[in-house]
């Protein structure tokens, strides 16, 4: 897509101005922590994507762009705070200016405003994933399989999948709920006719002779076959007034609300009891009802999003697809809380199943009440109706279910004051009644039979609806993640094998059987690694904390690759080996560099070495390198420019100040005696406390380099190589007066740095020194390309002293006699 030609900040983050060189190339950041390496990181990933991930995600609560983006200097001005970058389009062949400010974040300026470079300016904003920070590291390693799934489908953009999956669970979570409540339905309704027509199942036969005794009685044509269509009372008129009133079904109804209240009264029920210590957990646990209330929130937003904008609180996202991810995320951090509700609501459905069949015999008193024209019980009838009603349709509503704790505590039914002993006076004056005749009784019997066959016919229409739409959402579901795990595992296959090499590469030596085994299922993500051969375990089991390090970079580089693929041109990684041993280090480098040549990686690391070792494995150069050696409010980071570190000295001497010249070049020599020592395989006596000072380092280097040299001139004189012998001897001369001269100013150094005797040097006193300086490190530099002089192999038996461009080149083995 893009290379990064330059960059340049003011007063952003940390730092107040600066202006960096990338060349369009890999470039390292280092310096100690605290110095501003990370601005830069934030610098450019706000410059290309108008976002700082270290600003979002878990345990950012409180932070913000807006706030927190400008420099703390800058808050109230936040137009004063911008990043700009040069870059370059290669399939374009086409060079732009992207100039971005924190007050307009989602405004960049582009010059030229070319339609394609906007249009792939575009797409890199819609990849904040090319920023890796060690934070992120090891979510991909030691998180739970959900978790994984959704960051790694996030990344490589296809987290509609997941989101289309617990859509289609959803859907399918509530017409099973729903099925499930017709069944209900359908039992009790057919249970009903049962027992009214007396009989112990619906076959056609029972059911015929049960109708067709009465329908005989009165004289109806008798009715050759029962079938859903057969109506039980045709042909029969319904009685009215006092003489339709059939006594003993009458008595037979009134005694099941009469059992019915003594039941509710004997025995509480399991769902209130259950409703109950729900309600009270939710009181007790204010952080539970908290993420329920923001879930409630966040399922009435997913449904009103329609474009990037928050429909709850209007703030604008890079896209709909960064929204929606927000919400999900919210979503899945409730689920605990989403399942409490689930069944709270399930035990509210059920209750208000029980409410229900209470009503349907209180509708049968109220029926027989309005026959007899009692007055009185028709009016308990309707006000205990009506508030079991309301009491009903409260329990359908989560928000409304919470009112009910007293109610549920007390005994959900609400018995009315003194409703037993007025069912009791109404059952006896039913009971005075004189008996009705059996055609009466007949009549009665076929009306009601013919109203409860019509209720049940509709309950199974229902419960069959019901169940075809809930085993169509299973199908559909199934069908979804049936199709969605082939996709993934052949996508998990193309990354494992990604991985698994790439791990191969940083380990190389070590671990060269490793292989990696990803298993999507259901919104989960498995990850399996192998150790050593034993088996394959998760990489939280066995592995070290550099290894999960390790792991989680490979597998970023794995997913990033399957994303972009050739369109992967630029990343930025913020200190993501810290716990990666000195020698993967290396071989992150030369991964980096066999797999990635068309990658411009914008590293920052605190550790000096490893910046070195991408110099000395050429995945950077000085030129593309640069150290920040401290930082403060006031100047943002200060850098130590290495290729003109002498440049710096003699402009801290031109201005008179050897107390500023002199600390540079301590510093400089002792990072360059450290790495020397390293380099050349120097003998220096051991430290537990790994302090080991320029007065010993230093001269144990040069010395090494001094033998070194020796041995080149005995290879090449052993061989007969008069051009290396001329070379080396060369050197080893050059090297021994620049030793001789060094000697000769370490007091000074000393006396400058240690005890701040500044004011008695003047600049003329401090430059010899610097020149001997200068000349002696020159001695271990190659003059072509600056690099440092190394031995290889590494050990006690170096075959070669070599620079990186092998413009030196000496051998070290002499001729076997």
């Amino acid at each position: 897509m893009i290379k990064i030609i330059s960059a340049h900040i003011e007063e952003f983050r940390g730092i107040r101005k600066l202006d960096i060189n990338l060349a369009e190339k890999t470039f390292a950041i280092s310096g100690p922590n605290g110095s501003g390496k990370s601005g830069v990181i934030d610098a450019i990933e706000f410059a290309l994507t108008g976002q700082i991930s270290r600003l979002t995600g878990t345990g950012t609560k409180g932070l913000s762009l807006a706030d927190h983006g400008p420099h703390v200097d800058h808050i109230k001005f936040p137009d004063a705070a911008f990043v700009e970058l040069e870059v370059s389009f290669p399939t374009l062949g086409k060079k732009a200016k992207l100039t971005r400010k924190v007050s307009a974040p989602k405004k960049p300026s582009i010059e030229p405003n070319d339609p394609d470079i906007v249009e792939i300016l575009d797409e890199v904003s819609q990849h904040p994933e090319i920023t890796l920070a060690r934070r992120e590291i090891l979510k991909f390693i030691l998180v739970e399989p959900t978790k994984r799934s959704a960051q790694i489908q996030e990344i490589l953009k296809i987290d509609e999948l997941g989101q289309t999956r617990s859509a289609l669970n959803t859907a399918y979570g509530k017409l099973n709920r729903a099925a499930i409540a017709a069944e209900k339905d359908t039992r009790a309704k057919k249970d009903s006719l049962l027992q009214h027509l007396g009989i112990s199942s619906l076959s056609a036969a029972e059911m015929l002779e049960a109708v067709n005794a009465k329908r005989k009685l009165l004289g109806l044509e008798i009715h050759d076959a029962m079938t859903a269509d057969t109506i039980i009372d045709q042909g029969l008129a319904e009685p009215t007034g006092e003489q339709s009133l059939n006594k003993s079904a009458a008595l037979i109804e009134l005694d099941k609300l009469n059992k019915k209240i003594v039941e509710l009264g004997r025995s509480p029920s399991p769902d209130a009891e259950a409703l109950i210590d729900q309600i009270e957990q939710l009181e007790k646990d204010t952080q539970l009802l908290v993420s329920l209330q923001q879930r409630e929130l966040v399922e009435r937003g997913l449904k009103l999003v329609d474009g990037p904008s928050c429909p709850m609180c209007d703030h604008e996202w890079p896209d709909e697809a960064h929204l929606l991810s927000h919400l999900h995320a919210k979503q899945q951090k409730s689920q605990a809380a989403g399942e409490l509700k689930q069944k709270l609501i399930e035990h509210a459905s059920s209750l208000s199943t029980e409410v229900g069949d209470l009503k349907a015999l209180l509708l049968e008193t109220h029926r027989i009440a309005k026959i007899v024209s009692a007055v009185e019980m028709l009016s308990s009838v309707v006000a205990w109706g009506k508030d079991l009603a309301f009491f009903q349709e409260q329990l359908k509503s989560f928000a409304t279910i919470f009112e009910l704790k007293d109610r549920l505590a007390n005994g959900w039914p609400a018995i009315p004051e003194g409703f037993a002993a007025k069912l009791a006076d109404f059952v006896s004056a039913i009971r005075a009644k004189p008996d009705q005749s059996a055609s009466l009784a007949a009549q009665g019997f076929l009306i009601n039979a013919e109203q409860r066959f019509k209720d049940y016919k509709v309950a199974r229409l229902t419960e069959k609806a019901s169940q075809k739409a809930r085993d169509a959402s299973k199908v559909a579901y199934d069908a979804w993640c049936a199709a969605m795990e082939s996709e993934l595992d052949e996508l998990y296959e193309a990354v494992e094998d990604d991985f698994s090499k790439f791990y191969r590469l940083l380990n190389d030596g070590d671990e060269q059987k490793f292989v990696a085994r990803f298993k999507a299922t259901e919104g989960r993500l498995d990850f399996d690694v192998n150790f050593y051969e034993r088996g394959l375990f998760p990489p939280g089991a066995f592995h070290s904390e550099g290894h999960q390090d390790g792991m989680g970079v490979c597998l970023y580089l794995a997913l990033m690759k399957r994303l972009l693929g050739d369109r992967f041109t630029v990343a930025l990684l913020d200190d993501v080996v810290m716990s990666v041993d000195a020698d993967h280090r290396y071989q992150f480098c030369k991964l980096l560099m066999a797999e990635f040549p068309n990658t411009q990686f914008v590293i920052a690391t605190h550790d000096k070495v490893w910046a070195e070792q991408m110099r000395s494995a050429r995945l950077v150069t000085r030129k593309t390198s640069m150290a920040f050696d401290s930082w403060s409010v006031d100047t943002g980071p200060l850098v130590e420019s290495n290729p003109e570190i002498w440049a710096e000295i003699d402009a801290a001497l031109a201005k008179s100040k050897v107390e500023v010249a002199a600390p540079i070049l301590r510093r400089h020599m002792e990072f360059v005696a450290r790495l020397l020592a390293d380099q050349l395989g120097a003998q220096t006596v051991f430290r537990a406390d790994n302090s080991y000072d320029l007065g010993g380092l230093l001269p144990s280097a040069f010395s090494r380099l001094s033998d070194l040299l020796g041995k080149a001139v005995d290879s090449a004189q052993s061989w007969g190589n008069e051009d290396q012998k001329f070379k080396a001897q060369a050197r080893k001369q050059r090297l021994k007066e620049a030793n001789t001269h060094k000697g000769e100013e370490d007091w000074t150094v000393n006396k400058a740095v240690h005890f701040n005797e500044w004011a008695n040097f003047s600049p003329n006193d401090f430059m010899p020194i610097v020149r001997a300086f200068k000349d002696l490190l020159a001695c271990a530099q190659c003059d072509d390309c600056g690099s440092w002089l190394y031995i290889t192999p590494k050990g006690t038996s170096p075959e070669g002293l070599r620079c990186s461009c092998n413009s030196v080149n000496l051998n070290l083995k002499k001729k076997p006699k």
